[in-house]
């Protein structure tokens, strides 16, 4: 298909997000048009390009900042005051090092993490957009099913008080039948079985102590199953945005949003500390905020900083290549994917009450 190009329209409003008429300037509200005027480097983007915020208009703040590591520093659980773990020297002393570490333990240890680290006090970006027509949070959890069946578990405590369990095997077993109430007398085969069987899978054979014992007898030790919490999860969050401009600044404002947020999101492999090539920096981290006016949101959740960890670009958002006189696509839409830096706990809802939380 030939080249469309069009001139610039003056549309008032754009996938819902209205300018108010009356309204204060985003430059009047937001921190960071007021840093941007104490420290002029720092960029501040916003589409629409001439959008006002008044008290009631919702929007997705995001600051950028150069990630800054969490390294090996500790603290006390539920502070964000971290000191670097002690060093040790050669020859040091036994009470010394033990001096050093009470020290290091006192009231608990807690690494720093990243999200600790990046708290956004000097961003070098900030990219004012309106709140996506589809938006969602989640969070989960990992559990997961484990067993441990009363053979293991005497298994670990023979291994926990420092016996031979292969020495001890046939004392064990004569003990638990002789101690064994009246339904488990003439168990004894079974037991035996199970100790064949785990002996036989310890020396690389392909059998297991449930399927001899259920072979023998019909029967399977109790796996005691249950349900266990196995870890945390990281929460993903993507965005979709739609751009058309109206006008030529915001066209190279749209640009610059996209180049801003492409540059950000990748690695650095030059700079002061790896000039020689050896390594690569860590791209940047955001921290994104839905916001009313000049206040978070009074409902909508809140994000820990994130990685951009996925940006796909569509040129030809309404299915033909378009573009406006100077070449600017007339319908961008760009999908975003975020993932926070630390998983969310439940001492990050000890907080003012303000929205749902995390």
């Amino acid at each position: 298909m030939p080249n469309q190009s069009i001139g610039y329209n003056n549309s008032s409003t754009l996938n819902g997000f209205a300018l108010a008429s009356k309204g204060v300037s985003l430059q009047d509200t937001t921190s960071g048009e007021q840093n941007t005027r104490e420290n002029p480097k720092i960029e501040t983007l916003r589409y629409p390009y001439n959008l006002k915020i008044d008290r009631d208009t919702d929007y997705l703040d995001i600051k950028i900042s150069k990630y800054e590591p969490p390294g090996l520093t500790i603290g006390k659980p539920g502070t964000n005051e971290f000191k670097d773990f002690p060093v040790f020297k050669e020859g040091e002393k036994l009470d010394d090092i033990t001096s050093k570490l009470e020290g290091a333990l006192a009231g608990g240890v807690a690494l720093s993490t990243g999200s600790s680290k990046n708290t956004f006090e000097r961003p070098h970006t900030y990219i004012c957009l309106p709140i996506p027509q589809s938006i969602s949070d989640s969070i989960s959890v990992s559990w997961g099913p484990d067993a441990l069946d009363p053979l293991a578990a005497l298994g670990i405590g023979l291994a926990a008080a420092g016996l031979d369990t292969q020495a001890s095997a046939t004392k064990i077993i004569e003990g638990l039948v002789k101690a064994a109430p009246e339904a488990l007398k003439g168990q004894t085969q079974a037991i035996i079985a199970a100790v064949s069987g785990k002996a036989y899978g310890a020396l690389g054979g392909n059998v297991s102590a449930t399927s001899l014992i259920s072979r023998a007898t019909g029967q399977i030790l109790n796996p005691n199953l249950e349900l266990l919490f196995n870890g945390v999860e990281l929460r993903s969050f993507p965005f979709t945005f739609e751009f058309i401009s109206r006008n030529k600044i915001e066209a190279q404002t749209i640009k610059k949003i996209i180049r801003s947020l492409k540059k950000s999101m990748t690695a650095k492999s030059t700079g002061t500390t790896n000039s020689l090539g050896i390594f690569i920096g860590a791209p940047d981290v955001f921290q994104l905020s839905y916001r009313r006016g000049k206040s978070p949101h009074p409902f909508l959740n809140k994000f820990k900083p994130m990685a951009l960890t996925n940006m796909q670009l569509n040129y030809t958002a309404s299915n033909t290549y378009a573009t406006y006189a100077d070449g600017t696509p007339i319908h961008i839409q760009m999908s975003l994917t975020f993932t926070e830096l630390n998983p969310v706990y439940s001492e990050d809802y000890n907080d003012d009450g303000i929205g749902v939380g995390f």
